[in-house]
């Protein structure tokens, strides 16, 4: 198999990966949500309990988009989009209508609800990852008008 081809579908495979621990995480029911939190949060010991699981989740919501938007931006380049500025376009997209689904999927799960602000928060980190993304990128080959390289 081509290494670009293996890069392509590594690429996706991490993607998907990363969802579906979003998707996981979100399908824990309030009170072990709230556990998982709150061993990070204990970390805190210096803060509020409430404020400290509060920056805890929060936290956990940009981070975990801002490694999606990296992979995210990754797969597309893999697939072929190279534009940067349409590629960090669907990137963004893409993890924004993520951060929609999986806030709805949280209204169906027992002790927990969708929230606005988590997904702006979602789609902060996305953006975040997303240009990380393209600025650590190495860049392709420059191309002439005619479509040849330089």
């Amino acid at each position: 198999m081509h290494s670009r081809t293996v890069k392509k579908w590594i690429m996706t495979a991490l993607t998907l990966l990363v969802m579906t621990g979003i998707f996981l995480f979100s399908g824990a029911d309030g009170t072990r949500s709230g556990m998982q939190s709150g061993i990070f949060a204990g970390l805190l010991f210096w803060m509020n309990p409430e404020d400290a699981s509060f920056l805890v989740r929060k936290t956990a919501h940009f981070t975990i988009y801002l490694v999606l938007g990296l992979c995210m931006n990754g797969t597309l380049r893999e697939w072929g989009i190279h534009s940067r500025s349409r590629r960090a376009f669907l990137s963004v997209l893409l993890c924004f209508l993520y951060a929609c689904s999986d806030e709805w999927h949280q209204t169906f799960v027992p002790g927990r609800a969708g929230q606005i602000r988590d997904v702006l928060l979602d789609t902060a980190g996305s953006l975040t990852g997303t240009v990380a993304g393209i600025l650590i990128q190495r860049p392709g080959p420059r191309r002439r008008k005619n479509g040849t390289g330089v």
